[in-house]
């Protein structure tokens, strides 16, 4: 969602639980791998939460079983924050997730950049990114012990511990890690650990840049294969020529005041850049246009993978998508999850 009240009133409820379930529904449907649950835990300003941005919400931890119980093969990214739970608790939950979904569950690594939510937790000052992820090394070795050593672990770090026996379940596999990594510390951390990297580019033509930079941190960890980078981007569409455009641009410009500033102000945060604008890069067209759109993406700025953050997020709204994805699967830039076998 966008800090719009206009985006709100055409969104659904946000605490109905069975448009959560549709839209997953919608979700396998359409052919997506993976979908991830973001979470907080304050919202960004008075203003936001009196139109409903972010507020309320379901915790990640709350919705995650239900759709993995209302799904067969889509994958859920829980967000876990390492400044918030600690790391014994997070492979405890990582356990229980990847036993209730058959192993389709993933950890998005989460340090927590807000300084209003760590207040919640009273914590005072946040570290920097680079003390943030030597926290969040900490919590991966320790959650990979666990899962690894069946329970046992024996491990002491800079900001956690941990030794004894965890009651199981445990996967039998480590789950999928992933990370949205922007600053140079974060992707380090990446290369090390994860499966797939979020990027929130300012403009697709970004895209090459980060490739660049992850493949050369890859060659010097000796790690021989890249983390799969998903590129943030809103996509809408509409049946006739110009109608989506015409949309998006109304929605993005009925962000509110105040509201706005600040979400401007933690994209660029997110993103370590204080001149990016508020708002992710986005596909808006006829499914046409928006294949092509993302064909062109692919072909010119070597985006290889894409994770869709929706402005209008109604179950139909994603099978939309159904024929954009359809012509991807013509144009050889996508193979449907049945094809391979499915990811999960």
């Amino acid at each position: 969602m966008l800090p719009s009240a206009k985006v709100a009133s055409l969104n659904p409820d946000a605490m109905d639980l069975a448009n959560h379930i549709a839209l997953a529904h919608a979700c396998e449907e359409v052919g997506l791998d993976l979908t991830l649950i973001g979470d907080g835990y304050a919202p960004s300003s008075e203003e936001a939460s009196g139109f409903g941005f972010q507020d309320p919400s379901l915790h990640a931890i709350v919705l995650t079983p239900l759709l993995m119980q209302a799904t067969k093969h889509l994958g859920i990214i829980t967000t876990l924050h390492t400044q918030f739970f600690h790391p014994v608790q997070i492979a405890r939950f990582g356990s229980h997730f990847d036993w209730l979904s058959g192993g389709r569950w993933g950890w998005n690594i989460v340090n927590g950049y807000r300084d209003y939510e760590a207040s919640l937790f009273g914590i005072d000052t946040l570290p920097d990114s680079a003390r943030g992820y030597e926290a969040a090394e900490d919590a991966v070795r320790i959650c990979e012990g666990v899962w690894g050593g069946k329970g046992r672990v024996d491990y002491d770090g800079s900001y956690f511990r941990a030794h004894g026996k965890m009651r199981g379940p445990f996967p039998p596999e480590r789950p999928v890690l992933v990370c949205a990594a922007a600053s140079d510390s974060g992707r380090r951390f990446t290369v090390r650990h994860c499966d797939f990297m979020f990027a929130s580019p300012a403009s697709m033509t970004d895209m090459p840049a980060v490739n660049a930079s992850l493949a050369g941190l890859c060659q010097a960890a000796g790690r021989d294969t890249l983390p799969r980078v998903l590129t943030l981007a809103d996509v809408l569409v509409r049946d006739t020529p110009g109608e989506a455009q015409r949309l998006m641009e109304d929605l993005l410009g009925s962000m509110e005041g105040e509201a706005g500033r600040k979400w401007a102000a933690q994209m660029a945060k997110l993103r370590h850049n204080d001149a990016t604008p508020g708002t992710f890069p986005y596909f808006a067209g006829t499914a046409a246009e928006v294949a092509e759109q993302i064909i062109t993406a692919n072909r010119d700025h070597g985006v290889d993978g894409l994770l869709f953050r929706m402005p209008l997020w109604a179950a139909d709204e994603m099978l939309r998508l159904k024929p954009v994805f359809e012509l991807l699967a013509k144009a050889g830039v996508w193979t449907p999850p049945a094809t391979r076998g499915h990811c999960w």
